[in-house]
């Protein structure tokens, strides 16, 4: 990734809003792989900085890993890939995801806040989502996820929770999260782990952004 920005202190108030491309991804990553942690990359449009009135919007992300999560050189060359991507499509890393192991476990733990931290390190404007396993069973009427910002005091980092993000389309786009569960979409999520084991998979998951698409045009977008 390239060289280390500043991290400015955040207000309470900030939000995040998470696309519904970006929202599938996550919860098909975490059902996929229910029993192991599972991480990613959260995507923003290259015009979305922290200058910007409103929500910083998390308009895609990419799937990482669910059996290599520690940081490792797998993780820097994945991160210079993402990043590449992005910047072709306008696009730029701006924060990241994890899910915890354990169903009761939603803490921010040493693996998840090294890897956030690096990504920080590398963003002018971050930050992190934490899923919720235990909102999990509730994905028809609740967001499980959670949303941090970086706040750096003497030389360290730390991780402020902001407001509830919210979700695209709002308490209607909520209806997508049965709708991966019911037509099973979850089993074509594609990961970086996934891509490394054959490179004939591509962890763009084109084929979840269609379905989304499909989904977001028959709510009138």
């Amino acid at each position: 990734m390239s060289e280390s920005k500043e991290i400015v202190s955040v207000e309470s108030d900030q939000s995040i809003q998470v696309s519904l491309r970006a929202y599938t991804k996550i919860l098909s990553h975490v059902v996929q792989y229910p029993y192991t942690a599972v991480n990613g990359v959260l995507l923003s449009t290259d015009d979305d900085d922290e200058g910007k009135e409103g929500p910083m919007e998390v308009v895609d992300c990419v799937p990482l890993f669910h059996y290599n999560i520690p940081l490792s050189p797998m993780l820097i060359v994945a991160l210079t890939q993402i990043e590449e991507y992005a910047s072709n499509r306008s696009l730029k890393i701006c924060g990241y995801y994890h899910a915890n192991e354990y169903h009761s476990d939603n803490d921010i733990g040493a693996i998840a806040t090294r890897i956030a931290d690096k990504i920080a390190d590398n963003c002018d404007n971050s930050c992190l989502i934490m899923v919720d396993n235990e909102k999990l069973n509730h994905i028809a009427t609740e967001l499980p996820l959670h949303a941090y910002f970086p706040v750096r005091t003497n030389d360290r980092i730390d991780w402020k929770q902001a407001e509830q993000p919210t979700l695209q389309f709002g308490e209607k786009g909520l209806a997508i999260g049965p709708e991966i569960l019911k037509k099973q979409l979850y089993r074509s999520i594609i990961d970086m782990d996934n891509h490394y084991d054959d490179i004939s998979l591509h962890w763009d998951n084109k084929a979840i952004n269609e379905v989304v698409q499909l989904f977001a045009e028959g709510m009138g977008s």
